[in-house]
């Protein structure tokens, strides 16, 4: 689109129009330069630019009377008009939608569908209500029907049907109201505390689910995790991770296993929780979700009973039913990969007739009859925010790198694949290569003397390039004007150098994988196929003029030997250091850091940071210049002067993980001090999530909820993820 504001040269018509009705004599005397406007011209031009926005204005008075078609300016007005609270959590098209559906919120004022469909159209989360009175223990009275024992009436079977409808007593623990929990039930106990039942199963529809276990009334304050049980309380429980599918990655093959194969999904070889894909009703045919509809943490349970909810199908009869399947296990036979068929897969740890068992608490897979072939599997990760390689939408980043040179050169089928197609770079010099698959890479190739080159990965997709133990990965520029731009790719175990001369480098949502600590006295953890979790380090060997890193996870950043960089810009990422490792080691760079996590030590020439968090020792060489605004910076750094920033002890714990690979990594613990989760700019977190806007949106929430809760009642906002 361009950038010239007067396309429809409403402007340049009224300055033309009001500069031939002025006299001829001050036209002559306004500037004796003909090709040079003078003060009377420069005056005409800003006239003639305000009245091109007034007649701008006039022509769009009847699209500006619907929030469809609208300006974004006059959103707030048309939500006056209906006397609807925008809020802060929403961006132009959030605000736009909310004001259309004010009329469709009001007719459903006060129910639970509509309250759950407004907390996720007003946060993006997923959500379910719970009305807590339905789950306090009380004192029976003559109207109450009698708890007795299904076996003593005349239909055992009926008598039980109608105490579960009622919900007098638990389906699965046959716990009854007001008695005394059965904790022998593991998952009912599980479930004790959470907006589930113990039944694993949909709901009828129009019913209500409970836990099964009745509670005391708790007359505190609903907030976190007190308050809950009480008459005028209504929980919300939200999913705040989002869940990321990957279709068809290579497993990998865990060593040293007796008995049959066995692979993690995860195709680094670490261990991970599998999440369910989130899988909702919208409109007027909301209902509340399952547990297998929820983007969480699958429980080996879980999976047991709702396998068939969770698992691809090989064939969709009705392509208006299509949903989101979790998981998938295929076999690489032919040219195209096969399904494991449903009834081949189970959860139960003693099964001996199935193919194939799933553990989705670590995310492996056993092969208990082996059916041969090469395994390839699809599978929902979690994580706080889309940085970093990831099965999502890349346009918006991709739409701030440079244009694609030449035509693009797929590439699919993972080993060795990437090599012949880096090799014609080495060629040509110049050209891209988009990767249009989430398969494991294990060959690479230098390119020397790169002019213009572009590896990147189809969005929506994650290849992960993971060659050999100690291979080094070099990209030699030919001239201070070269580019190179890496996009959606996950490198594991090996280093990137870059060499020669370099104009600019880019990295946009790519993941060098930072490596993973072992324990004591083992230095690094090592995969499912003994191989070190090496950190992924981004070396510089040779003359670099800028680097920018843009929504990544990193290892280290450094120069080496005689590498020099002038500009290195970091944005919205993570980048960290294992044990005494420098995260940061530039010292002769100008650094400037946007909303950043730094997990490590880091030596700079000159830092500007905005946003972020200094989680250890940061030292400035050049403290005359440069910033540290709105950001949490370990005591004892050597920084410049600071502005709305807080001191932390060195390597404070701050954080719910900072193990790569966990959905929780780099993010911070639910009740840290609200100067770091809320001491961004825009009240915001800070750090490289503070784009997910979480207090804003809990904040946000709150104001909405206020509007369309039903009178008399309090929302409790209970974070499950």
């Amino acid at each position: 689109m361009s950038a010239n504001p007067d396309r429809d040269l409403y402007a340049f018509y009224y300055a033309a129009k009001l500069w031939r009705l002025l006299p001829e004599v001050y036209r002559a005397a306004d500037s004796s330069d003909f090709d040079r406007k003078g003060p009377l011209r420069e005056l005409v031009e800003r006239l003639s630019a305000q009245a091109a926005i007034l007649r701008r204005s006039i022509d769009r008075l009847w699209e500006d009377q619907s929030i469809e078609s609208c300006d974004d300016w006059v959103i707030p007005y048309l939500a006056d008009l209906l006397a609807t609270n925008l809020v802060g959590s929403m961006d132009a098209r959030g605000q736009r939608l909310d004001v259309g559906r004010t009329i469709y919120y009001r007719r459903r004022k006060g129910t639970v569908a509509l309250l759950e469909e407004l907390t996720h159209d007003c946060t993006g989360w997923d959500v379910r209500c719970v009305e807590f009175f339905r789950r306090m223990a009380r004192s029976r009275h003559g109207l109450d029907p009698a708890i007795g024992r299904p076996a003593d009436t005349d239909d055992p079977a009926g008598a039980r049907e109608l105490q579960v409808a009622q919900g007098l007593v638990g389906l699965r623990t046959g716990t009854p109201a007001g008695g005394f929990a059965d904790l022998r039930n593991a998952a009912g106990a599980r479930r004790s505390g959470s907006p589930f039942d113990a039944a694993f199963q949909p709901e009828p529809r129009g019913s209500v689910a409970f836990d099964e276990f009745f509670h005391t009334a708790d007359v505190r304050r609903g907030q976190g995790n007190s308050g809950w049980y009480n008459i005028p309380r209504l929980g919300f429980f939200l999913w705040r991770l989002r869940s990321f599918g990957l279709e068809l990655t290579t497993p990998v093959e865990m060593v040293g296993c007796p008995g049959p194969r066995q692979f993690t999904v995860d195709p680094t070889g670490r261990d991970i929780p599998l999440f369910a894909a989130s899988n909702r009703t919208f409109g007027d045919a909301w209902v509340s979700p399952e547990e297998w509809q929820l983007p969480g943490p699958i429980p080996r349970d879980l999976l047991a009973v709702a396998l068939a909810d969770l698992y691809d199908t090989a064939s969709l009869q009705n392509l208006a039913e299509v949903s989101p399947r979790s998981l998938g296990v295929y076999r690489l036979g032919g040219a195209l990969p096969d399904l494991i068929p449903v009834e081949q897969i189970t959860a139960d740890p003693d099964a001996t007739t199935a193919a194939f068992r799933i553990a989705p608490e670590q995310g492996r897979l056993l092969a208990v009859n082996d059916p041969g072939g090469n395994i390839l599997v699809t599978y929902h990760t979690g994580f706080s925010s889309p940085i970093g390689a990831g099965a999502f939408d890349r346009l918006d980043a991709e739409n701030r790198l440079p244009a694609v040179p030449g035509t693009p050169t797929p590439v699919v089928g993972g080993g060795n694949s990437l090599v012949a197609p880096l090799n014609a770079l080495n060629g040509s010099k110049t050209g891209s290569i988009v990767v249009n698959d989430s398969l494991t890479y294990t060959t690479v190739a230098d390119l020397a003397k790169l002019v213009d080159v572009s590896l990147r990965a189809r969005s929506y997709s994650r290849p992960v390039v993971r060659p050999a133990v100690g291979t080094t990965w070099r990209f030699e520029g030919a001239a201070t004007d070269s580019r190179l731009v890496l996009t959606g790719l996950l490198l594991s175990g090996c280093d990137v150098v870059l060499e020669g001369h370099l104009g600019d480098v880019f990295l946009s949502c790519c993941t060098l994988d930072p490596g993973t600590k072992g324990t004591p006295p083992n230095a690094l953890a090592t995969a499912a196929d003994n191989r070190l979790l090496t950190p992924c380090r981004l070396l510089i060997a040779g003359e670099v003029r800028s680097l920018l890193i843009d929504r990544c996870i990193t290892g280290p950043v450094m120069t080496t030997g005689q590498g020099h960089v002038e500009r290195v810009t970091i944005c919205e990422s993570v980048v960290q250091a294992l044990g005494t490792d420098r995260a940061l080691s530039l010292p002769d760079a100008a650094v400037r850091l946007s909303r950043c996590t730094i997990l490590g030590a880091a030596e700079v020439h000159r830092i500007d940071a905005s946003e972020c968090i200094l989680h250890d020792l940061f030292t400035a060489a050049d403290v005359q210049h440069g910033c540290v605004r709105f950001s949490a910076y370990a005591e004892g750094s050597t920084l410049p002067r600071p502005y709305e920033s807080v001191q932390i002890a060195p390597r404070q714990p701050l954080f719910v993980s900072r193990r790569f690979g966990d959905p929780w990594y780099a993010r911070l613990l639910d009740g840290i001090d609200a100067s770091i989760a809320s001491g961004a700019e825009d009240g915001s977190e800070m750090g490289s999530f503070a784009r997910e806007k979480t207090p804003i949106k809990m904040r946000s929430l709150l104001i909405k909820l206020a509007e369309f809760m039903p009178l008399g009642l309090a929302p409790v906002l209970i974070p499950v993820t």
